[in-house]
């Protein structure tokens, strides 16, 4: 079976797009309304109660919301703390190099949600 171009489009095609936060909460989005028509051809099918498809949906779109705030909570500590590092140790172009090689080599999510 062959995607179409359409389909392709969707999905990253290299490393440095899945980095970029607007095709990620383009993915995202894709991702939520999937899993919120799958919910709906539950219910209208009666695979689920009224109930059970206002928490499924309310979870759904929590989830949605959490992952969004992360990605843009990481993607500001991360350029902030470059600032920093720029402003404070930028004494030479080797030494930069080797603190962003460092800093990038942390997994800032992990520190986010470490409390």
């Amino acid at each position: 079976m062959q995607e179409t171009t359409q389909e392709k489009s969707k999905f990253p095609q290299n490393k440095d797009d899945v980095s970029n936060p607007h095709i990620l909460t383009r993915l995202n989005v894709e991702k939520l309304k999937g899993v919120l028509s799958y919910f709906s051809y539950l219910h209208n099918n009666g695979e689920i109660s009224d109930r059970a498809f206002e928490t499924l949906v309310r979870y759904a779109c929590s989830i949605f919301i959490e992952n969004e705030v992360e990605a843009k909570i990481k993607g500001t500590l991360e350029r902030k703390l470059m600032q920093f590092l720029y402003s404070k140790f930028s004494d030479s172009t080797e030494d930069i190099e080797d603190i962003e090689t460092a800093i990038y080599s942390l997994d800032m999510s992990r520190l986010i949600r470490s409390r």
